[in-house]
């Protein structure tokens, strides 16, 4: 396998470059995520789909009714990539990101953990 950078963000920076039985993870919203981990210490890998926050939702209607605000919206929280290791679990919010390439990288992912089996 060729060394494959997946570049999901820009600003701030998320890249992934995955090589042969390791990958570099550059995360500059959260660089405690920064890190080179091999595939065979992944566990899993998957995106999690944002939910509606029901309790911050439902309290914003309730504001907004009794101050008139007119402001009402549903709170949704933002998508995570997760990578679940040995040893952690790494948590990336995908705000900005191309959705079709972030699918491209977990399917990466998931071929090379099998791989490395």
């Amino acid at each position: 396998m060729s060394t494959k950078i997946y570049q999901l963000r820009k600003k701030p920076l998320l890249e992934f470059t995955l090589n042969e039985n390791d990958f570099r993870l550059i995360d500059n919203d959260n660089p405690s995520n920064n890190s080179l981990l091999t595939f065979n210490s992944i566990i899993s890998v998957e995106i999690v789909r944002g939910k509606t926050n029901w309790f911050i939702s439902i309290f914003s209607l309730i504001i907004d009714l009794i101050f008139d605000f007119s402001s009402f919206s549903n709170y949704k929280e933002k998508d995570k990539l997760i990578i679940q290791t040995k040893n952690s679990t790494i948590e990336i919010l995908l705000f900005k990101v191309d959705r079709r390439e972030a699918e491209m990288l977990v399917d990466r992912f998931k071929t090379s953990i099998n791989k490395s089996k």
